[in-house]
């Protein structure tokens, strides 16, 4: 039986999830915060978050999960998959956010495709996934 991870994001995100991880895990899709909330109470292992998750409301999801009991908590890991660049100002206030929200794993995709190129960016997100798995 593969481990479930749920991927809260936008087409770009998943697609990234899916070449990193490819099939050794199963990956539920949202696209919702909603439906992201029933896929963390129908069990998953881990959630990888897109920051503009549902039209940017990864915080309010985030929130939410915080909210939930804590034999249900899952460990977070956020990413950015936009292709522009990010200002250090507006990457700062995303990770103390995220830091407050107890999410300690924050992904700028573009960066890292730019410093290290899409390969080794796609091995980072796999990496940081199966880390956070204990695998």
């Amino acid at each position: 039986m593969r481990r479930r991870v749920l991927v809260a994001g936008t087409r770009e995100v998943v697609e990234a999830a899916r070449a990193a991880l490819g099939g050794e895990l199963e990956l539920a899709t949202a696209y919702s915060v909603a439906e992201a909330l029933r896929e963390v109470e129908g069990g998953v292992e881990l959630v990888l978050c897109n920051v503009r998750f549902d039209d940017s409301r990864m915080f309010d999801f985030l929130g939410a999960l915080n909210a939930m009991s804590h034999e249900r908590r899952v460990p977070v890991i956020c990413c950015r998959v936009a292709r522009s660049p990010i200002s250090a100002g507006s990457r700062r206030g995303i990770e103390l956010a995220l830091e407050a929200l107890g999410v300690l794993a924050f992904l700028d995709m573009h960066e890292l495709e730019q410093r290290d190129g899409p390969a080794a960016a796609l091995a980072t997100l796999r990496e940081a996934v199966m880390a956070r798995l204990g695998k």
